[in-house]
């Protein structure tokens, strides 16, 4: 009986923890948001925490995400991980792997001495893909027990999937305010920014200038030699611009041989 009430108890808390999960990982679509949350999630998840890394899976790379220490420091990355540690291994193999004792394991031969206790890495899944690696230290030795796993892998679930909607959305939101023939910002990311830099320059009193140009005799370069070269000479000229402008102006295509710089 007292078993039974044990297990039951285990799974309610089990139910809560998800609850919390989903609640705290969809209520966000900025990937910086969910990274944090995530890492916010996991130091609750396990005794003794020391900290907790997650690193992004692009084009077979791994790249900084999001940290988080039990002494509250955040997004500060201890290293960077090396092609022969543990979260190129969980990466590579899709596996999840748990190191009991850091200092008797080859992978931490050779390293700071600080890396001390236990350790384990998570793949971060999605559609049989991996979005990333989640790796959580403890300053305790020894495994990790079956709540705590399965609590992980709850975690690491949920993760997944608000790392991909997160990702999903900033690229449909970059596609969206891109233009498809020259790549620059359009017409709808113009009057964004315009919004943006009215607000700002009403909040602090300053001024800036809005230029609106166009090509002379364009159309005379679609009619004789066709869209296609057209299309090439936008792309060029106008990357030519862009990338003569400083870093602080903003330059779209408004539409057809039109352009806008805000200066």
């Amino acid at each position: 009986k007292h078993a039974l009430m044990t297990l039951v108890k285990q799974q309610a808390d089990e139910l809560d923890a998800l609850k919390n999960l989903s609640l705290n990982l969809t209520s966000s679509l900025d990937p910086q948001t969910v990274l944090d949350a995530i890492v916010n999630e996991a130091m609750r998840l396990v005794k003794n925490a020391r900290a907790a890394h997650i690193f992004l899976y692009v084009h077979g790379k791994l790249e900084f995400g999001a940290s988080l220490t039990s002494a509250g420091v955040r997004n500060k990355p201890t290293a960077m991980p090396r092609k022969e540690g543990l979260t190129y291994a969980v990466a590579n193999s899709k596996k999840q792997i748990i190191i009991e004792d850091m200092i008797r394991h080859p992978i931490y031969q050779g390293l700071d001495k600080n890396w001390v206790g236990s350790i384990i890495g998570v793949p971060l899944m999605f559609s049989n893909n991996i979005v990333g690696v989640m790796n959580l230290s403890r300053s305790t030795t020894g495994g990790f027990s079956r709540a705590e796993l399965r609590l992980i892998g709850l975690l690491a679930d949920q993760a997944a999937v608000a790392i991909s909607n997160a990702s999903l959305h900033k690229q449909m939101t970059e596609q969206a305010n891109t233009d498809s023939v020259t790549g620059l910002p359009n017409r709808r990311a113009l009057d964004e920014r315009l919004q943006e830099d009215i607000r700002h320059a009403m909040r602090m009193g300053s001024n800036f200038s809005v230029v609106m140009m166009d090509l002379d005799g364009f159309k005379n370069v679609n009619d004789t030699y066709g869209h296609v070269v057209g299309d090439e000479i936008l792309r060029s000229l106008f990357n030519y611009l862009a990338e003569n402008v400083r870093p602080t102006d903003f330059l779209a295509r408004y539409g057809g041989d039109e352009l806008t710089l805000i200066i």
